[in-house]
C-alpha cells in the first residue's frame, strides 16, 4: 500500500494559547470545513476534544452530497506540545491520519501546521489531491477564524448539517 502526505502551514494573527483553544473545540473543525464538506453527528463528539473521544459521521460534500460514514477517533491531545492526533478513515479511505500543530512565534502570532497521511489504494492519487486543496481552503478558512478570535468574538456556534439521508 502506498500513503502520500499533505503538509501545509499558515502564520495565524493570533496567539498560540486563542489557536490551541480553538483547535480543541469541535465547532471550528465545522467551521473551517464549512463550505467544503458538512459532517453529520458532531455534536456527539466533546468540545473540547480529548484522547478518545470517537464518532461515526455522516460525510456530506459541500454540504449537499450525502457521502460515506467517516469515522474519526482523537488518539491524542497534548497540551504541552499544542499537537492534536485523529486517526480517521471511511468510504474508500483506509486511512487519514491527521496532525495538527499550534507553535507560538511571538504574543500575537503562531504556526498553525495540518499534517495528514492518506492511504485509499488505488485512489490515493486522487484523494491525496483533493486534501491539497481542502486543507488549502481550511486554512484560509482558519485565517478568517484567527481574526473572529483576535477581536474576542470566539468559535462561531455549531449549526446543523441538513440533506436528505
Amino acid at each position: 500500500m502506498s500513503t502520500r502526505t499533505v503538509q501545509r502551514s499558515t502564520v495565524l494573527p493570533v496567539s498560540a494559547e486563542l489557536a490551541w483553544g480553538a483547535v480543541k473545540q469541535i465547532e471550528t473543525f465545522a467551521y473551517v470545513a464549512r463550505g467544503t464538506n458538512g459532517y453529520r453527528g458532531l455534536d456527539t463528539l466533546p468540545s473540547p476534544l480529548r484522547p478518545g473521544a470517537a464518532a461515526a459521521l455522516r460525510l456530506v460534500l459541500l454540504n449537499i452530497l450525502p457521502a460515506w460514514t467517516h469515522h474519526l477517533r482523537i488518539e491524542g491531545v497534548d497540551d504541552r506540545a499544542r499537537a492534536l492526533q485523529s486517526r480517521e478513515g471511511g468510504g474508500p479511505i483506509r486511512r487519514w491520519d491527521h496532525l495538527i500543530q499550534v507553535e507560538p512565534l511571538g504574543p500575537d502570532q503562531c504556526r498553525y501546521t495540518d499534517r495528514v497521511e492518506i492511504e485509499a489504494g488505488p485512489l490515493t492519487p486522487l484523494i491525496w489531491a483533493y486534501a491539497g486543496l481542502f486543507y488549502r481552503y481550511r486554512q484560509w478558512r482558519w485565517q478568517r477564524l484567527a481574526r473572529r478570535l483576535a477581536a474576542g468574538q470566539g468559535v462561531p456556534p455549531l449549526r446543523r448539517v441538513t440533506h436528505p439521508r
